[in-house]
């Protein structure tokens, strides 16, 4: 039986940072706090982009994303004597962080006068269920994006997959470990970096895991080394959940995609006219993301009501076209046909 009198200092609410990532490390309860957003692993895998930290630092959201490129160059006869010409250019966009989502909750004294738990764990573990809901809501936003950020796949002839628009059809038949060698053409003719990556949902998951069971086989390692030739993160719920009804995947050039996060608060509590507290904490689930963190302490029986709330300023960009406006360095395929 534990409370706290009054509200948190800077050291216990410091603290609360070191008891999350303590529960992170006890395998017997941290399971039920890890998020499902293993597509944020293709994310990181492929993000080469050089978010600019002098614009991050300013008041408002915007970021800017440098790039270089060489679209210009040219081949051409031989000139006598002629040496030098085209100069590569460096660019610099601007983005502006639009989305910002927030988890709100409190502890409460009065529930642990007689209660077994101390309120100091239930907050720690109340911060890491809001970092779940938060991972878990930017990676289904993540794959809303490769949505709006898909491409014209340019593979031609098309093979085993029948091109429309930004969508490039495959058929069920086609779906088991022959189908990357379509892929790895898919990836050369679109100028992909060899560093490419693949992420999809259920589709060609159970064949992964058998060709990997299998691997040991006498006739079964052709699969595993096919399925095992692209790297491939699978996300069994934000792929097939945000796009309904279709089963679909991506492929993912490296540099592609680029994400951007924003606080505003201290790293270390700082008091706004002795109202609310305000500090940042990393997450525990997006690596090198901080989240900014607000508390206020009232009354409630002569005891103390501790609210927060935990605030996420990040978004996704895709990274300038290129040499070609169609090659956004995203290509999304759907299982089915046109």
């Amino acid at each position: 039986m534990s409370t706290i009198a009054g509200a948190f200092t800077e050291t216990q609410l410091l603290e609360q940072r070191v008891r999350a990532e303590a529960i992170m490390f006890d395998d017997r309860i941290k399971q039920q706090y890890i998020p499902s957003a293993d597509v944020l692993k293709a994310l990181y895998a492929v993000q080469t982009a050089n978010v600019l930290t002098p614009i991050a630092k300013k008041k408002d959201t915007t970021v800017a994303v440098e790039w270089m490129n060489t679209c210009d160059m040219e081949e051409e006869a031989n000139g006598e004597c002629e040496i030098g010409g085209t100069k590569s250019s460096t660019n610099t966009e601007e983005y502006v962080i639009e989305r910002e989502k927030v988890v709100n909750f409190s502890a409460s004294e009065v529930d642990f006068i007689d209660n077994d738990f101390d309120i100091s764990e239930s907050i720690s573990k109340q911060f890491l269920t809001a970092d779940k809901l938060l991972t878990e809501g930017f990676a289904a936003y993540f794959v809303a994006q490769l949505n709006a950020f898909a491409g014209v796949n340019a593979t031609a002839p098309e093979g085993k997959g029948d091109i429309t628009g930004a969508i490039t059809f495959i058929d069920p038949a086609y779906l088991n470990a022959d189908l990357f060698a379509y892929l790895h053409r898919v990836r050369a003719m679109n100028r992909f970096a060899s560093g490419s990556a693949i992420t999809s949902g259920n589709i060609l998951w159970e064949q992964a895991y058998l060709a990997a069971a299998k691997q040991g086989n006498a006739n079964g390692s052709g699969d595993a080394v096919l399925f095992n030739s692209f790297p491939h993160y699978f996300d069994l719920f934000n792929i097939d959940t945000v796009n309904a009804g279709t089963n679909e995947f991506y492929m993912l050039s490296t540099g592609s995609v680029a994400q951007a996060w924003k606080t505003y608060n201290p790293d270390s509590p700082q008091v706004v006219n002795g109202v609310f507290t305000r500090y940042t904490m990393p997450s525990q689930f997006m690596p090198n993301v901080k989240f900014d963190v607000f508390y206020k302490p009232e009354c409630s029986y002569d005891m103390v009501i501790h609210n927060f709330k935990v605030k996420l300023t990040a978004d996704i960009f895709n990274n300038p076209a290129g040499c070609s406006a169609t090659n956004t360095g995203v290509l999304r395929f759907r299982c089915g046909t046109p």
